[in-house]
C-alpha cells in the first residue's frame, strides 16, 4: 500500500490510541514518563514514520502517522509492550489527511483519516474491544481485527510473570536461559508459556498475513 498525494491531500495511515481507565491511575507522573519511553521507542524503531507518536490529550490519548501498514502488528505490540500493565484502545486508518500535512506533527493534522479513527475509538470504548482497523476492505478489516483483538484480549489475562516470561522469549531467548535469569526452572518457563497460549498466538499472527506483521 502506498501513500497518495493529491492536490496537498494525502492518503496515509493514522494510529489513535486511548488509554484505558486513564481516571484511575494513580501514579500519573510515572505513567506519563512511561508514555514517553513509549514514544521514542516507537520513534526510533519504525523507519515509515510519518508524524511522530506523541501524546495528545495529556494521559488519555496518543497517536501517530505512518506510510505504510507493513510492520503495523509490531508497531502495535511495542505500545502495549511498553504501556503493561496497562492497556490502551486503538485504531489504525488508511485514508485522507487535509490538514497540517507539511507540519509532520500529528497534533495539528485532520481529515477524514482521523475523524474515522476518533469515531472507532468511541466505538471501541462502548464495546470492551482494543483494536479496530480500516485499510483494505470492510471483510479484510473485520477479519483482522477479530484476530488481533483475540490476541490483545488474551495478553490483557496475562500475569505479569508470563508477560515477562513472554517478553523474553520474543527476543529469541531459549528456556533455558530466561529459567536461568528468572530463578526457576525451564519446566517453569515452559508452563508459563503453554498457560499464555504463546503458540497459538504466534499462530494466529501467521494467518493475519506478511503484509500487516512483518
Amino acid at each position: 500500500m502506498k501513500p497518495h498525494d493529491l492536490f496537498g491531500v494525502r492518503k496515509l495511515v493514522v494510529v489513535l490510541g486511548d488509554v484505558v481507565s486513564s481516571r484511575s491511575i494513580t501514579n500519573r507522573v510515572a505513567f506519563n514518563e512511561k508514555l514517553k519511553e513509549t514514544s521514542h521507542e516507537v520513534n526510533i524503531s519504525y523507519q515509515n514514520i510519518y508524524a511522530d507518536f506523541k501524546m495528545l490529550k495529556g494521559l488519555d490519548e496518543f497517536g501517530c502517522v505512518v506510510t505504510t501498514i507493513t510492520d503495523s502488528y509490531n508497531l502495535i505490540s511495542t505500545i502495549f509492550e511498553h504501556l503493561y500493565p496497562n492497556f490502551a484502545r486503538l485504531a489504525l486508518v488508511y485514508d485522507y489527511i487535509d490538514t497540517g500535512l507539511d507540519t509532520r506533527d500529528v497534533s495539528m493534522m485532520d481529515g477524514p483519516a482521523f475523524h474515522k479513527a476518533s469515531n472507532m475509538l468511541l466505538s471501541l470504548k462502548r464495546s470492551k474491544l482494543l483494536f479496530d482497523m480500516a485499510v483494505q476492505d470492510e471483510v479484510l478489516d473485520s477479519a483482522i481485527s477479530g484476530v488481533i483483538n483475540l490476541i490483545l484480549l488474551t495478553k490483557k489475562n496475562w500475569s505479569t510473570r508470563q508477560f515477562q516470561i513472554a517478553k523474553e522469549y520474543k527476543k529469541g531467548k531459549p528456556q533455558s536461559k530466561i529459567a536461568e535469569e528468572f530463578g526457576i526452572s525451564q519446566q517453569a518457563v515452559s508452563k508459563a508459556l503453554s498457560r499464555s497460549m504463546w503458540g497459538e498466538t504466534s499462530e494466529c499472527l501467521y494467518c493475519i498475513g506478511v503484509n500487516f506483521c512483518s
